[in-house]
């Protein structure tokens, strides 16, 4: 593929991940606030969102290894985002807490179906130096939509007096939209690739990939579900309303944050920055623990945003630096069904700790379990780093 087509690439996926948070967050931040309304408690939020993630996050390497095999990213792509739109207006309909979880588990099959296909397609259409430049504007689109669907719900709830069903309703519209920028991307070359580059690189059984999936799983251990950061938002006094706009702020830091910090890592490894984010997100939770005024929640709102320029698309670049091209999707889907599988523990730990302890507790604990993450990833780079050695001094 030229590089004018791997450009197109990178912009149309953009743009489909532009508009489908567009309408993704004009109804996540506002899930907490109707399941409390219906009668669901902090344990159950947990459940739901743990059972919806990491359920649905079995499918991610099934479907990245099948994407694989067959060699076609569109396909799963197409069948990914098809079924996100199609679940998403159910929530209009939805009287019970299990109805919410039926919804969230289709809806989060039908991105286990499109993120490694996508995530592969991207890091296949552009050269191995603007990886994290690729990455990073990728998630800043996303979060660009992100900032605007909060903004749409907001009008939504203003106008026609706080109607939150009518929000999932309308969420529809921005996600067909999404779908028709995909007709419009192409498909990477998936020949083998016998270039110096690539035989260098890792397989699915190295161990630089193992223990850096092992230290993400632990790490997300201590990351639950951002619906507790709204509920904590909630509970130090924020009105109902704004919960759209808090979440804006944490889209803006996130966006402005992603391409600069995606950029960077082409130019000083991806290592440094991804430690840098372990421990920042330990500081973050902490604070969270700590916090009891809503000015401190705004301050705390917009750091974490910074957070995710920090982490996601430079771990997802990272991937792509160890493993070959030819199985990168079924990298992304074991990636996130790590991620998927810690969440349905740490959401439901974070909950019930919540409800026993309160939330200082809970955070703290979030913040400890992501230190740990952030120690086994440091030992994975002294192992990897003497073993280089080693094998130096015996090529001398």
């Amino acid at each position: 593929m030229d590089n004018k087509k791997s450009k197109k690439n990178i912009v149309l996926l953009g743009m489909v991940s532009l508009f489908t948070d567009l309408s993704s967050q004009m109804i996540y931040p506002l899930i907490p606030e109707f399941l409390v309304s219906i009668g669901a408690r902090k344990a159950v939020i947990g459940i739901i969102e743990g059972i919806a993630e990491s359920t649905a996050s079995l499918f991610r390497p099934v479907f990245g290894r099948l994407s694989d095999k067959l060699k076609k990213r569109k396909l799963f792509i197409y069948l990914g985002y098809g079924l996100s739109t199609i679940s998403k207006p159910f929530l209009f309909f939805a009287n019970t807490w299990f109805a919410v979880l039926i919804i969230k588990f289709f809806e989060r099959i039908g991105k286990a179906s499109r993120t490694p296909a996508r995530d592969a397609l991207i890091s296949t259409s552009v050269s191995a130096s603007k990886k994290g430049k690729a990455f990073g504007f990728h998630r800043a689109m996303d979060r660009i939509g992100a900032i605007g669907g909060p903004l749409i719900a907001m009008l939504i709830l203003f106008f026609f007096n706080n109607n939150v069903r009518l929000v999932f309703l309308l969420s529809v519209v921005p996600a067909a939209v999404a779908i028709f920028f995909i007709k419009f991307v192409r498909e990477t070359s998936l020949v083998k690739d016998t270039s110096a580059d690539t035989k260098q690189k890792s397989n699915l059984r190295s161990k630089p990939f193992i223990l850096f999936l092992i230290s993400i799983i632990i790490f997300n251990l201590g990351n639950s579900s951002n619906a507790f950061l709204i509920l904590k938002a909630r509970e130090t006094g924020l009105a109902i309303f704004l919960i759209p706009v808090i979440w804006i702020v944490y889209n803006i830091f996130c966006s402005l944050s992603s391409p600069l910090f995606g950029t960077l890592s082409d130019k000083v490894g991806r290592k440094p920055i991804i430690i840098t984010s372990f421990i920042y997100y330990s500081i973050i939770y902490f604070l969270f623990a700590l916090s009891n005024s809503l000015w401190s929640v705004w301050v705390l709102f917009g750091a974490y945003g910074i957070y995710y320029g920090l982490s996601e698309s430079i771990f997802k670049a990272y991937i792509a630096d160890l493993v070959g091209r030819n199985q990168r999707a079924t990298a992304y889907g074991l990636f996130n069904t790590g991620i998927g599988l810690a969440l349905f523990p740490a959401s439901i730990i974070m909950g019930t700790i919540w409800d026993i302890y309160g939330s200082r507790w809970a955070f703290i604990t979030s913040s400890l379990f992501s230190l740990l993450g952030f120690l086994i990833f440091l030992v994975s780079l002294i192992i990897s780093k003497r073993k280089q050695t080693k094998l130096q001094e015996v090529n001398k």
